[in-house]
């Protein structure tokens, strides 16, 4: 099998699948807009012309080249408002393209021009894969043949990511960690508010920022003013060992996005037993019960969220019980290699059908 991957060679998520099958033994290239080095794997930068966004569409020539060239079995485009589009543009089959997100959820509602290179995307690819079912009826509505959707997780190295083997200390403190990016979608600023709220209340605790982004002054600044910079660790990205080290100590695991398409954060907290805490969203309601394995809040709600908070911090049996509930929950739909053999499967029937033709 040869897979060609159109998609940003940057983001983890296009590293990880263009990993998983070379693993599995496939010739694996990625054509993207950023160059990056991923081990066993080549990467084909796409010319823009220097015109950023506007450049895409110079790139359509010289991939229609690349896929000739390479003559893939599989052609794999990833985030449906660039990539996804600039595949199905070129002509490559048989296409697969999948939503991440935003790309599906919010963007084709602000723009006309989203909107319809969403639907372009999902009109002329051979099959459409999500990261989430909520997702599955929104690219349906945006012009996918409901017959060609199918949700595909990214998932959870659950071999990786698993409960600290020495128990969590109790709290006080309470040991907060948000694994979330510095974007406005994601709003890490209300859980700055709801930890001054708490604090205000004399309840001690850590807060444990992982990411990075365009909003890291700005909460930076946030944290500085609202007395909470001795109790704060801004750690930027870390590498995975380093994230499963730092779910194991912490007790509550914060989730505070507006939107998400499949919270792969939230996954690796529940994995390593870490006391989930997250926005009442779909994306984040189809892996919890609220008051069972996590507690919801509603988005933007800093004081709901501080509430959720002591709620976790004095409840040792509901943090035990939802630990052990929620490994078996990413075990049995979360697991990466799982989740891998079905795209698998997905590439090898498109394989399939094309050879009957």
């Amino acid at each position: 099998m040869r897979i060609l991957y159109v998609a940003d060679a940057q983001s983890v998520h296009t590293r990880r699948w263009a990993e998983a099958f070379r693993d599995l033994g496939v010739q694996v290239h990625v054509a993207s807009f950023r160059p990056a080095q991923i081990a066993g794997v080549e990467v084909h930068r796409l010319p823009t012309g220097g015109l950023g966004k506007v450049g895409y569409l110079l790139a359509v020539p010289a991939l229609r080249r690349l896929a000739a060239r390479l003559r893939p079995d599989v052609v794999h485009a990833q985030y449906l408002t660039s990539y996804g589009f600039l595949a199905a543009v070129a002509g490559l089959r048989p296409l697969v393209v999948t939503a991440w997100g935003s790309d599906v959820l919010v963007s084709p509602r602000e723009s006309r021009l989203s909107r319809a290179l969403v639907g372009y995307a999902l009109r002329h690819a051979d099959r459409v894969t999500t990261v989430a079912e909520h997702m599955n009826a929104a690219v349906v509505a945006l012009g996918a043949p409901a017959v060609r959707v199918q949700a595909v997780p990214f998932g959870v190295d659950t071999t990786l990511f698993r409960p600290p083997a020495v128990p969590r200390a109790e709290p006080p403190p309470l040991r907060v960690i948000c694994t979330r990016n510095f974007a406005p979608v994601y709003s890490v600023h209300t859980l700055v508010e709801a930890a001054q709220l708490l604090q205000g209340r004399g309840v001690a605790l850590t807060l444990e920022l992982v990411g990075a982004g365009p909003l890291r002054a700005e909460l930076q600044a946030q944290v500085q003013a609202a007395g909470l910079a001795p109790v704060t660790v801004f750690h930027g990205h870390v590498d995975h060992p380093r994230l499963v080290a730092l779910l194991g100590a912490a007790q509550v695991f914060v989730s505070p996005a507006v939107s998400d398409g499949n919270n792969v954060s939230l996954n690796e907290a529940m994995a390593c037993g870490c006391f989930p805490v997250a926005t009442d969203i779909p994306a984040n309601a189809q892996w919890m019960e609220h008051g069972r394995n996590g507690l919801l809040f509603r988005p933007g709600d800093a004081a709901g969220l501080a509430d959720a908070l002591a709620h976790a911090a004095g409840d040792a049996a509901l943090r035990r019980a939802a630990a052990a509930a929620n490994r078996l929950i990413v075990e049995q739909r979360a697991d990466w290699q799982v989740n891998v053999q079905r795209m698998r499967g997905i590439y090898e029937n498109l394989m399939r059908l094309q050879e009957s033709r």
